[in-house]
């Protein structure tokens, strides 16, 4: 278990390091090289007394998986300058030559915004070999773009969660694309947010079980939250983001949007920190090339 620690402290030095160098190559801007900041009053305007509609640009990582003829898919988060989070299940038909990464948007109806939204191919998507799709456990997939991304204000990666942290009570923010309303089958054209509480595994479990025919049991990848307002259905891939503990200003991805049963009960997310071990060793055999290997393990004397 040691050694184990171990290998995944470099693995994560190495991803950092990695997504520094990115930022070096494919932007020009001054943007933060954090990960996780928000644009809680927009980029180049604000709107007031908006309800439950994201501010312009608010959060950076939200991304939009796309069929090529345009038409909405999924949600998902970018966790790198050239890597995107979402749910295994809404990948299941599609080769990654058939969908798209959607960054930068806010208004799904808007052509004419400021901060313009960029169209990235995918180059691979990595499937989670453990999905059950009876529980919803390990729903998660990784898209690999072809060209890195240029990090701006407006398109910046979220963070990523330590794998033995616990949201469990946190107030976490929801966004989306989705549904107005469960009975309400159209589209947002804006970003949809809203707020959502942590809750603990054995509670939600009480709440969903009896949708079930057989008694259900929440696997450890996976985790629920409740909001105060509903939440509308197609959200599926979308991010929950929870404040950093020890930098407020700043998020990271606590769950992926999974399955919900209706608006009473919690809503089930993939639980990210459970599964960050597995998500830094495929993108760690998955992104970098021969050279850029070599650069890096230079770089940290490995």
């Amino acid at each position: 278990m040691r050694r184990l620690q171990e290998i995944l402290s470099i693995l994560c030095l190495l991803l950092a390091t990695y997504q520094s160098y990115r930022s070096d190559v494919v932007s020009n801007e001054a943007v933060s090289p954090d990960c996780g900041w928000v644009n809680s009053r927009g980029v180049t305007f604000a709107i007031d007394d908006l309800v439950d509609l994201a501010q312009e640009a608010e959060f950076p990582w939200m991304v939009a998986l796309l069929e090529v003829n345009g038409k909405y898919v999924a949600g998902g988060a970018l966790i790198s300058s050239d890597l995107v989070i979402t749910a295994r299940h809404v990948t299941h038909n599609y080769n990654a030559n058939q969908l798209i990464v959607r960054a930068g948007e806010w208004d799904f109806e808007t052509k004419t915004e400021q901060l313009s939204h960029v169209d990235a191919r995918i180059r691979l998507i990595v499937r989670h070999p453990d999905y059950i799709e009876e529980t919803g456990a390990n729903n998660v997939a990784l898209l690999f773009l072809e060209t890195p991304l240029r990090l701006t204000r407006h398109i910046n990666p979220i963070c990523l969660p330590a794998e033995d942290w616990h949201f469990d009570n946190s107030r976490c923010i929801f966004s989306g694309w989705g549904h107005q309303s469960f009975s309400e089958y159209r589209y947002m054209n804006i970003l949809k947010k809203m707020e959502f509480q942590v809750v603990p595994g054995e509670m939600c479990q009480d709440q969903i079980w009896p949708n079930y025919s057989n008694r259900f049991q929440l696997d450890n990848s996976l985790m629920c939250a409740v909001g105060r307002r509903t939440l509308g259905g197609g959200m599926v891939g979308s991010p929950l983001a929870c404040r950093l503990q020890n930098d407020p200003q700043r998020y990271e991805l606590a769950g992926i949007f999974n399955f919900a049963f209706n608006s009473k009960i919690p809503v089930v997310y993939t639980n990210v920190a459970k599964l960050r071990s597995w998500i830094l060793l495929e993108a760690l055999t998955n992104i970098f090339s021969d050279r850029e290997q070599t650069q890096i393990n230079a770089r940290n004397n490995v």
